[in-house]
């Protein structure tokens, strides 16, 4: 878990003023890769992705919105997950909350760049389970980001029983790193993670 180191961190600096949402919007936004890790690694089971994210500005949607485009196979390959993502402070006001949307036409924002979001209405977005939103804390090296442990429930496709998602990021200027696992909640049992435990590291590319 992150959230010791990320509030000790926090509340070591009190005097700071606190961040604004756009800070960490602007850490994010740009294209992240994580071929030098693959090469490194050379591990078979750890897929090469690619992850794009575009600051929006849209009246739609109070709070700092992003769009995040993850593909498998690199910059060209396949559209795996897309998501819009709402940045706003959190309560005491240096922590920030993320939230989750879904689009609800993915298949015509693959590719987009922020340009094409300018119209965007609460219409075209669905809002995911709040209980799988972000909490980032602000570090001495970048920006920190889990979901709380338990609040993500969602039912396998596979085997329809209810499991619990797990997700945590670091990110500096240069680079970040992901970590998303699921397990049952009747049972514990581990349904997916990262190669060995090892999160994604991604380099910025762009």
């Amino acid at each position: 878990m992150l959230t010791p180191l990320l509030i000790s961190l926090t509340l070591a600096h009190p005097d700071v003023p606190p961040p604004h949402p756009g800070d960490l919007a602007e850490m994010l936004a740009g294209a992240w890769d994580n071929a030098a890790q693959i090469e490194a690694e050379g591990d078979p089971d750890r897929p090469h992705l690619h992850v794009r994210h575009e600051i929006l500005s849209t009246a739609a949607l109070e709070g700092v919105p992003l769009y995040a485009e993850l593909r498998v196979g690199g910059p060209d390959g396949d559209v795996y997950r897309q998501r819009v993502y709402v940045i706003s402070p959190a309560p005491g006001g240096r922590d920030m909350d993320m939230a989750v949307y879904e689009l609800a036409d993915p298949a015509a924002f693959a590719g987009a760049d922020a340009a094409a979001f300018s119209d965007l209405t609460e219409a075209d977005l669905i809002r995911f389970d709040p209980g799988c939103d972000f909490r980032w804390v602000q570090t001495g090296w970048g920006w920190g980001g889990e979901i709380e442990d338990g609040a993500c429930v969602r039912t396998s496709r596979r085997s329809g029983r209810e499991m619990i998602i797990g997700a945590e990021f670091t990110i500096r200027p240069d680079q970040f790193t992901h970590t998303e696992t699921g397990r049952y909640a009747d049972d514990g049992e581990t349904v997916f993670g990262p190669p060995d435990g090892v999160p994604n590291i991604y380099d910025r590319v762009e």
